[in-house]
Parts: structure tokens; C-alpha cells; sequence
């Protein structure tokens, strides 16, 4: 009875600890596999445009960027961004924090949960294979297109 209950404290406090870190990204919500409906649902009627990045990912840095010039140029344009770094890493998500603070794209930003890349990465698109950056255009009847590819001005006005 003892192990059983040491095991569930320490459980417990696994789990507070997790919940601590998630909590102490501040900004960055934990993307597990049901977050694409998630976010889909809270954009609907409208268009809008998922990045899915990393911050070892130079191409990505470069896309980011150009998003966010856009949307200061077109206030309605919805940009949610999905990083491939783990939340759990709170160095890195403090670094993720910065970046899209820094260029105004942090109110509709996630970072992969807890799960195994390979998983959180089928959740978005079964067909994806992890290269980055890599986007979905949405349209305002739900429709999604995905693009490989460093994103730039004549990107944006193809897909929008």
C-alpha cells in the first residue's frame, strides 16, 4: 500500500511539474494531436495561415518575417504559428517566446507537447515528413492547401 502510494505523489508531481513548465511558456500552448481542430474551429469563417517552424530552422526565420510584415500591412490577416521545439525544453521555449514577441506573432503560438514529434507532426498532416517551414493556407470555407517552402511576398499572394 506504501509503494502504491508513493507512486501515485510521484505522479503527482510529475504531472504538476509538466503542468508548471506549460504554464511558464507563457504564451506558447502545448500542441498535441487534437489542437488542429482546435485551431481550425477557432478561426472559422475566416482565412488564415498555420506555419509550422522550428528555431534551428533558418528558411523558417526568414518565413516568419515576411508573415509578419504582411500581416502589419493587413491587420486581418490570421497567422498561427507551430513550433517543432518541445515546450517541455524551457530554455528553448523561452527563446520561441522571444522571437515571435519580437515580431508581433505571439498570441496565436504553440509548441509541440509531449508527445513524440513523429505523432504531433501526423496529427497536422499524414503526409508530411517534417520538412520545414511547411504551411497550411486555410481558406474561409475550411479548405487547406499545404505548401513547402520558404514563405515570401509572392508566396502570400498566390495562397491567399
Amino acid at each position: 500500500m506504501d509503494l502504491l502510494r508513493t507512486l501515485s505523489i510521484v505522479a503527482l508531481a510529475a504531472a504538476a511539474i509538466a503542468a508548471a513548465g506549460a504554464a511558464s511558456a507563457g504564451g506558447l500552448k502545448p500542441f498535441e494531436p487534437h489542437s488542429v481542430e482546435r485551431i481550425a474551429a477557432s478561426h472559422k469563417g475566416k482565412p488564415f495561415v498555420v506555419l509550422v517552424w522550428s528555431m534551428d530552422c533558418e528558411f523558417c526565420q526568414h518565413s516568419l518575417d515576411v508573415l509578419s510584415k504582411a500581416r502589419a500591412a493587413n491587420p486581418g490577416f490570421e497567422i498561427v504559428t507551430i513550433t517543432t521545439d518541445p515546450l517541455a525544453d524551457a530554455a528553448l521555449s523561452g527563446m520561441v517566446k522571444k522571437r515571435l514577441a519580437s515580431i508581433d506573432l505571439l498570441a496565436d503560438a504553440w509548441s509541440f507537447g509531449a508527445l513524440a514529434p513523429e505523432r504531433l507532426r501526423y496529427a497536422i498532416d499524414p503526409r508530411w515528413r517534417g520538412e520545414k517551414p511547411r504551411s497550411y493556407w486555410y481558406g474561409a470555407q475550411g479548405q487547406r492547401v499545404a505548401y513547402s517552402g520558404v514563405i515570401t511576398p509572392a508566396v502570400i499572394e498566390k495562397m491567399r
